[in-house]
């Protein structure tokens, strides 16, 4: 643990003769390291490659992007100015209502799916 010192002590410490630690002697590896002998062997490299894009693939979190679309879509008819909320008030309360439902119906939906599995 040779930290450097703070200030002038540091000069005076750093003057002593360093202690040496031998280390202990590395073993070799038996095994090449990422090999797992136990997994079981691809059936084609198609079927492996078809995996690895699925387990990469992006999903579009649809469901946090619906809801926050609802809360934003509510707010913007609260916040918005009266002259532009006259206007818009309806067409956001209809984008709020929608998104709502999508994201509300997006949750049933998977607790259907959890409960059938």
């Amino acid at each position: 643990m040779d930290r450097p010192a703070f200030g002038r002590r540091g000069l005076v410490q750093s003057a002593r003769s360093p202690v040496l630690v031998a280390s202990p002697a590395r073993q070799p590896r038996t095994e090449p390291a990422g090999v797992r002998l136990d997994a079981p062997p691809a059936e084609s490299v198609e079927e492996e490659l078809r995996a690895w894009k699925e387990q990469r693939a992006f999903v579009i979190p649809w469901k946090q992007l619906s809801l926050m679309a609802s809360i934003c879509f509510g707010i913007a008819s609260f916040v918005l100015p009266d002259s532009v909320g006259d206007v818009v008030d309806w067409l956001l309360y209809g984008l709020s209502a929608a998104s709502f439902y999508f994201w509300f119906t997006g949750r049933r939906s998977r607790a259907k799916l959890r409960a059938g599995a």
